[in-house]
């Protein structure tokens, strides 16, 4: 049975030890997992990856020299060499090509005007290929330190892929691309390490300064109702805000002077239906409505919960997260959420600053 929520405390060192040790299965199984896809896909021995990947090391160092510690750690932990969890580390820089993009995942990001009660609520799928990622190996890492916390659901052997801080400040990911790739931070480094920002402003100013390797869109909400999408590019960073809410799926929706080389129908299907979806509900959303926006099988195959299809035979939803920053809450449905039950994660203090 393979653990799908653990608990590592002490400083980033420390808590990479703690995750190495509690996954070390499921980290080494993802890594084995990697290592059949490249093999089958294009011949390509992963090992070389590993020691390709050093290069990123120095921007690391530089610019997320917590994650860097974290890594090491898990390597002692899982008891495997620091080269193969760094490949896992950048396996989305391994795996970023024009032709996978397109079909990936669908996230919203909701102001206290877009919701019921006035809440901050954030979500998005993880959509990706079963043969690359087994999704019965995710999990969700409860970081203590020092009273600071944080809830990731992630790739075991990955830093971070989504999450939440006590702070009350929430990370959402997509791939997009400008045809242009960089010598810069892997992207789940910059997911870790934006969790450890206190409010929406740092995090826009951490994304504007640090090098990008590959285009991203990240989707950045605070507890004070503050939310963002923050396209990066290795050239450029661009920043949507709302006061309402904002949607992403994988093509280009803000860097306007960018080249989009987005191919594929489902990001704009996607995109349109989350949008129909909250506008139609506008002021009305509750954390109930959120987690069924992600369950809608309108324009199947190219819906927002997306299964297993003769037109997408690889790819579907592997997760779907949902989070409450007035609560500070993070629920998670492993798989797709409309077969599986969001499961609820909560701090041990929320927020960090309460007395």
């Amino acid at each position: 049975m393979y653990k799908k929520y653990v608990v590592v405390e002490g400083n980033a060192y420390s808590r990479g030890v703690q995750i190495g040790k509690e996954l070390k299965n499921q980290i080494s199984i993802n890594y084995q997992n990697q290592t059949k896809y490249y093999r089958d896909k294009e011949d390509f021995n992963y090992r070389k990856w590993g020691d390709m990947a050093k290069r990123y090391i120095p921007a690391m160092e530089k610019w997320t020299p917590e994650v860097m510690e974290e890594i090491k750690g898990m390597a002692e932990g899982a008891q495997m060499e620091l080269e193969q969890i760094l490949a896992l580390t950048t396996a989305y820089e391994k795996s970023f090509s024009r032709d996978m993009i397109s079909e990936k995942c669908t996230s919203f990001l909701l102001a206290p005007k877009a919701t019921y009660a006035q809440k901050v609520i954030v979500g998005q799928t993880n959509e990706e290929c079963i043969l690359e990622w087994m999704n019965e190996l995710d999990t969700v890492i409860h970081h203590v330190d020092n009273g600071k916390e944080s809830l990731i659901y992630t790739h075991p052997g990955v830093p971070a892929y989504t999450g939440i801080n006590n702070q009350g400040l929430a990370v959402l990911w997509e791939y997009i691309d400008n045809g242009r790739t960089g010598d810069g931070v892997p992207t789940n480094a910059i997911i870790r390490h934006l969790l450890e920002c206190a409010n929406v402003g740092e995090a826009v100013e951490f994304l504007k300064m640090v090098p990008h390797d590959v285009p991203n869109e990240f989707g950045i909400a605070d507890k004070s109702g503050k939310i963002v999408s923050v396209e990066c590019f290795p050239n450029k960073v661009y920043v949507g805000r709302d006061e309402k809410y904002l949607v992403h799926t994988n093509h280009i929706v803000f860097g306007k002077e960018e080249t989009d080389y987005t191919r594929s129908i489902a990001t704009k299907t996607q995109y349109t239906e989350m949008e129909n979806q909250i506008k139609k509900n506008l002021g009305n959303i509750d954390i109930e409505m959120a987690q069924n926006f992600l369950r809608s099988h309108e324009n199947f195959p190219n819906s927002i919960c997306a299964h297993l299809s003769p037109e997408r035979p690889w790819n579907r939803v592997l997760a779907a997260v949902v989070q409450d920053l007035t609560c500070g809450e993070m629920h998670v449905a492993f798989g797709n959420p409309c077969e599986t039950d969001y499961k609820k994660y909560r701090f041990r203090k929320y927020p960090i600053n309460n007395k």
